[in-house]
């Protein structure tokens, strides 16, 4: 672990966290909102609740529908048993009408009149008997006390007939009477009471008007045609007897009024079968009908046509009332058979009206109960398509809460509750991948802070002067510093390998000229030793004038030694000067390129900000982001944890950039510490140069002298050789000499103490150097 990883905690890898759990981190409520009756309900039972609602009124309207047809069909019900006591009101009606005709018979004297008297009086009683028990059964109370009165009116009739206290003429009217003012109207009344007449079909109230108005009505009428002619007949005499003109008004009178009536009755089969025809009724019906017309008409024709050949037009009788009675009843079968074929076509109407009227009830029951039926399985069916998705979300939203991020939601529909599981599945994704971003930023924050740990090794090593360490290049943000540093130290390295061989040259050459200053030393040294000993010897030149001249020579040839030398020397300090030279113009790249390495840290420095804006910009958005789900409420309750997730790593990143800038202030303070060691080694080169420079002045001065010693001792020889001087300038010849020597030997010791210094600052240059390690 390095110096500032053990001094800065934050440094320490964090110890990692399980983002998951930090997610289904539940979010405490502030506001609860309270909750009503619908609230606390469960959405299935909201649902049949608001099925129900939806469904009442559909059962409402069709149970009113169900009531109106099933009263349509009790009316049907009580229609067909009105129709049922028709049939024994229609027997009632055929006795009366043979009961007025056998009394008028009994009182007449006809043969057996009397036995079919009493047949009709046994058939009316049995007729009576089963109209009053049907209306008991169906509860026609004031029509049964009406039946009680009807049957003290035909016992009084029968008392009367059978005691011969009437004539005919009384039976006949009291038989009219009872026909039209007692039985007949119970046509009518039965109507009314059993609702017959309350249709709206054309043919049923056609038929209805036919069995309970037209025909009752009429029949009476009708019938007396016989009961009413045959008392004229017995009264207009024997056949062949004259016609009275009272007994022909009289049947003309009777026979018009039962025509009229018979005519009344033929119009309504009409218009019961024009009825029949527009509604389509059944055609057996119409062929029923059509043939009771058929024969009403024809026993109709035939009695009235007697009537009207036999006792209106003749001037005599032409018929007895036997064979008028003959006809009679052909003409009762075509009046009764008529009405009881109408009444039992009007039974089939009602018997299939009610059929179709219970029919309807059972379809609308039936409908009624699909209806529920239907209605609960579909709202089954709905509820199930609601319910099962939000459990299933349900239990998914329990999972995502215990952090088990990797639940998904199968979604099947396209409706509402499909959006919010792609929208659950978005979110769960979306959770996912924060949390998988979460880890990885932390496993990269990890490795990153591994790398600055690493790095920062480095940074110490290479600051200690070990210039052949690198960082590592990584691929996060801190690769870009490491790469710049590691260019910045191979350059410094570079400039430094160059500082230090230019150094190795300059010590070098300060060397060579301290030796070349040793040899010309050395020479000066001889030169005056030489001089001294001529001085001393001057007195014995003459005598050795040889050895002096060969000493000159000599002289010379050191001179010359010393010339070379000194010029050797020269080009040393010459060498060493552009040495220096390069020395210096090295050392002020070095500066150069460090001042570019500090320029690279300023940029690393506006990356670093740049880095630590964002990271300040993230953590704006993620307050925002934490604001705006704490306006959504629970819903956005999770997002405000992973914007308070991306807060935090905007605060980590914010921190890292912070350490970051602190690395790379501490980089650029290295930087300008190494730039003023190397602003202090060119003033120290510029010194050296300036001391090098020196050096060579002296040297060339030291030549110069050189150059005059060599003149001297060629002119010293050409003396010895030409002799032309004399004895006498030797002696100021040598003193010349001798302080030339001495000259020369001062300039050489300057010389060699210039070279001593520049061979110092060149070792104190290289011992700066020696710090750092530097590539091979």
């Amino acid at each position: 672990m390095s110096q500032n990883a053990r001094l800065d905690p934050s440094l320490i890898a964090p110890v990692p966290v399980n983002s998951a759990a930090k997610a289904a981190r539940p979010v405490r409520q502030t506001d609860k909102v309270k909750s009503g009756l619908l609230g606390r309900m469960p959405v299935g039972l909201k649902l049949a609740t608001a099925g129900l609602l939806l469904g009442l009124p559909f059962a409402v309207v069709l149970g009113i529908q169900i009531s109106q047809v099933n009263a349509g069909a009790v009316q049907a019900r009580e229609q067909r048993a009105g129709q049922e006591m028709l049939i024994p009101l229609t027997s009632i009606l055929q006795n009366a009408q043979l009961l007025r005709l056998s009394s008028v018979n009994v009182l007449g004297g006809a043969a057996g009149a009397k036995a079919t008297n009493a047949k009709q009086r046994a058939d009316m009683t049995a007729a009576l008997d089963k109209l009053e028990a049907l209306m008991n059964e169906n509860d026609y109370v004031e029509l049964v006390g009406e039946i009680s009165q009807m049957r003290e009116t035909l016992g009084a009739l029968n008392r009367r007939v059978d005691a011969g206290s009437a004539s005919a003429a009384d039976v006949q009217q009291a038989y009219s009477g009872l026909l039209q003012n007692v039985i007949t109207p119970y046509f009518a009344d039965i109507a009314n009471q059993s609702g017959m007449k309350q249709t709206d079909n054309r043919a049923e109230a056609a038929l209805v008007d036919l069995v309970t108005s037209i025909m009752p009505q009429n029949m009476p009428t009708s019938g007396a045609i016989a009961s009413g002619t045959i008392p004229l007949l017995k009264q207009a005499g024997k056949p062949g007897s004259e016609i009275s003109a009272t007994v022909r008004t009289e049947a003309q009178l009777r026979y018009d009024i039962a025509k009229t009536a018979n005519d009344n009755i033929l119009a309504g089969y009409d218009r019961a079968l024009s009825g029949q025809s527009a509604e389509n009724m059944d055609s057996a019906m119409n062929d029923s009908l059509q043939a009771a017309q058929a024969s009403l008409k024809e026993s109709s024709d035939r009695i009235f046509g007697a009537v009207n050949s036999n006792l209106l037009f003749p001037q005599r009788v032409g018929m007895t009332p036997d064979q008028l009675t003959a006809l009679v009843p052909a003409f009762a079968t075509g009046l009764f058979g008529g009405l009881n074929d109408s009444i039992e076509s009007l039974g089939t109407v009602l018997a299939a009206k009610e059929a179709r009227r219970t029919g309807e009830v059972g379809n609308l029951i039936a409908l009624l109960i699909m209806g529920a039926l239907l209605m609960f399985t579909l709202l089954f069916v709905i509820a199930l398509s609601i319910t099962r998705p939000l459990a299933r979300l349900t239990e998914a939203a329990g999972r995502l809460s215990k952090g088990e991020l990797d639940v998904q939601v199968a979604v099947n529909t396209r409706d509402e509750l499909g959006k919010l599981g792609n929208t659950f599945n978005l979110a769960a994704s979306e959770m996912r991948a924060n949390a998988e971003r979460g880890e990885n930023e932390r496993l990269e924050s990890i490795k990153l802070q591994g790398h600055i740990s690493e790095f920062l090794d480095v940074t110490m090593d290479i600051a200690e002067g070990d210039l052949t360490r690198r960082g590592t290049v990584t691929e996060d943000v801190l690769g870009n510093v490491v790469d710049s540093i590691n260019l910045m130290t191979a350059e410094l390295a570079d400039v430094l390998g160059d500082v230090q061989r230019a150094s190795t040259s300059v010590t070098g050459g300060s060397q060579a000229l301290m030796l070349s200053t040793d040899q010309i030393g050395q020479g000066t040294q001889l030169t005056a030793a030489e001089a001294a000993r001529v001085a001393v010897q001057v007195q014995a030149m003459t005598a050795a004038i040889r050895e002096v001249a060969q000493q000159a020579q000599n002289s010379a040839e050191t001179a010359r030694a010393a010339l070379l030398a000194s010029q050797q020397g020269q080009e040393a300090v010459t060498g060493t000067l552009d040495g220096m030279q390069n020395i210096r113009r090295e050392v002020q790249g070095v500066a150069k390129r460090i001042k570019g390495l500090g320029d690279r840290s300023l940029e690393i420095q506006e990356i670093v900000d740049t880095i630590s804006q964002i990271a300040r910009q993230t953590n704006l958005l993620a307050l925002n982001a934490s604001i705006e789900a704490a306006g959504a409420g629970e819903a956005g309750g999770r997002f405000s944890i992973v914007a308070d997730e991306v807060r935090k790593l905007a605060d980590t990143s914010g921190q890292a950039t912070a350490r970051i800038a602190s690395l790379i202030k501490n980089v650029q303070a290295e930087i300008q510490d190494v730039i003023v060691s190397v602003e202090d080694g060119t003033r120290e080169v510029e010194q050296g140069y300036r001391v090098a420079g020196t050096a060579g002045e002296r040297l060339r001065e030291i030549g110069a002298l050189t150059q005059q010693s060599a003149e001297l001792a060629e002119t010293i020889a050409a003396s010895q050789r030409a002799q032309v001087q004399g004895v006498e300038d030797m002696g100021s010849a040598v003193e010349q000499i001798a302080a030339v020597a001495r000259d020369s030997q001062d300039s050489v010791t300057q010389g060699r103490a210039a070279a001593e210094q520049l061979q110092t600052l060149a070792q104190n240059l290289s011992a700066s150097l020696t710090r750092f390690r530097l590539p091979s």
